[in-house]
């Protein structure tokens, strides 16, 4: 495993990180729960491997992740960082910051996190929430007891004005999206590289809509690489500004898939970056439908999971994998779905949860007879 300073925290990050979000579920007395028998084997293989940075948020995995990193971390708890965040859209008082962190905390049976993050941020929360309720404060007032040694913030919004939020000297580290679609964070990365902050990628692998397109991926970049996930892993280390690409891997085969291609992180020249960028014009469809795959959106009142459309849509749409997405939406199929866009009241709960901001009841109407044409 490479490892990489992160920023001035004095600390080295492995060049891969583990996203939690995609951990593997399982149904549980009617509730989707995290899989341990699957998910704690995977945390720990991969700190076996090398990985050391694991990233997880209040309600990643139907709010259990925090539970399970816990319980796959506390016996090696020395040898890792863990990261998690507070939910900036459920902190309405300054009481609910540190209400937030202790049941964090409680939940992972641990005494303190390595990195904490305003999740979610935008310049907005920042002026009308973060600074009104001094949370900034009850984080430093959370540092001076030993709970978190490090503030941070995540964002997928425009990044235009977050170089003032780095100014404020707040802030350890960064976590944003980049990767060989969406490259509009790259100033800002490099802005907060040269002043000295940890930065963190999400979306390495634009939530698995890259991998998604296997073959066809392959073909469009005329690649003869081994997988999709390697040119899309490989561009991300390809830029300087990146200290950490956090991937989310729900499968032991992706997690050994991944480190091995972490072997080769530094290795990636300027010429084979610019390459990539190049060819990767022939992916830029993808932007048509932004959907990184975070679930967010998985918030329906009745049942129906917007990421799981999209996901299909794009395979249908970008990749042409339409038969295997009408077996799929089958009855009985493996993303079977007890709520379709059909059941859509356009409530719009789906949408104030999105962080790319899509109008998702807009884009039921779009996307969802095409499918069903299938």
């Amino acid at each position: 495993m490479i490892y990489r300073d992160f920023g001035n925290t004095g600390l080295k990050v492995s060049a891969l990180g583990f996203g939690g979000i995609h951990l593997p579920m399982t149904n549980k007395d009617g509730v989707e729960v995290v899989n341990d028998e699957l998910a704690i084997p995977l945390l720990r293989r991969a700190v076996d491997l090398g990985i050391n940075f694991f990233d997880t948020a209040w309600f990643y995995n139907n709010e259990d992740g925090n539970r399970v990193y816990g319980d796959a971390l506390r016996p090696v708890r020395d040898k890792v960082l863990i990261s998690s965040k507070v939910p900036l859209f459920e902190v309405h008082k300054t009481e609910d910051f540190d209400a937030y962190l202790e049941r964090t905390l409680e939940q992972m049976g641990v005494d303190y996190l390595d990195f904490h993050h305003f999740h979610a941020m935008t310049y907005a929360s920042w002026k009308e929430k973060i600074l009104p309720l001094k949370l900034v404060d009850a984080a430093e007032r959370a540092k001076a007891k030993g709970q978190i040694r490090h503030l941070s913030f995540s964002f997928h919004g425009d990044p235009d004005k977050m170089p003032e939020l780095i100014d404020t000297g707040a802030f350890s580290s960064i976590l944003g999206q980049y990767n060989l679609v969406d490259r509009k964070n790259e100033e800002f990365f490099s802005y907060a590289k040269s002043k000295g902050i940890g930065t963190a990628v999400m979306g390495p692998l634009m939530g698995g809509n890259i991998p998604a397109g296997g073959s066809a991926f392959l073909e469009r970049m005329r690649s003869d690489a081994s997988s999709a996930a390697e040119i899309g892993l490989r561009f991300v280390w390809s830029f300087p500004a990146v200290d950490v690409a956090l991937s989310g891997m729900t499968t032991m085969a992706q997690l050994e898939e991944n480190v091995r291609l972490a072997e080769g992180a530094d290795s990636v020249s300027a010429r084979e970056r610019q390459i990539l960028i190049e060819k990767s014009a022939a992916i830029q469809e993808l932007n048509d439908l932004y959907c990184s795959g975070c679930m967010y959106c998985a918030v329906c009142p009745q049942g129906i999971q917007p990421g799981r459309i999209f996901q299909l849509y794009i395979l249908h749409k970008v990749w042409g994998f339409s038969d295997a997405v009408k077996r799929r939406l089958t009855p009985g199929g493996r993303w079977g779905m007890r709520a379709t866009p059909s059941d859509c009241t356009e409530c719009g709960n789906c949408s104030a949860h999105c962080p790319q901001k899509i109008d998702i009841p807009s884009e039921f109407k779009r996307v969802w007879p095409e499918l069903q044409s299938l």
